[in-house]
């Protein structure tokens, strides 16, 4: 639990599929390509990954991020 009682919302790595603490991890959204949001504001959908070089390498390289990213934006232009 945090400092004000509610509980820690979990997220899950794309890359490694571990689930963290949403703190412990690096959010993208698409934006007419993947991006990183640092401070956690920008509209959309969010994809989360580990801090840890390799998840990062990994989810950019195996284009993770980008197809799990891709999906929602798809689904949204049909619904939209």
């Amino acid at each position: 639990m945090s400092k004000t009682g509610r509980e820690t919302p979990m997220r899950t790595c794309v890359s490694c599929r571990q689930k963290m603490p949403k703190t412990d991890l690096v959010r993208f959204v698409f934006k007419d390509d993947v991006c990183e949001d640092e401070r956690q504001i920008k509209h959309g959908r969010g994809a989360y990954v580990c801090k840890n070089e390799k998840c990062r390498e990994t989810g950019l390289k195996k284009n993770k991020l980008h197809s799990s990213l891709q999906k929602v934006d798809r689904r949204n232009r049909k619904t939209g």
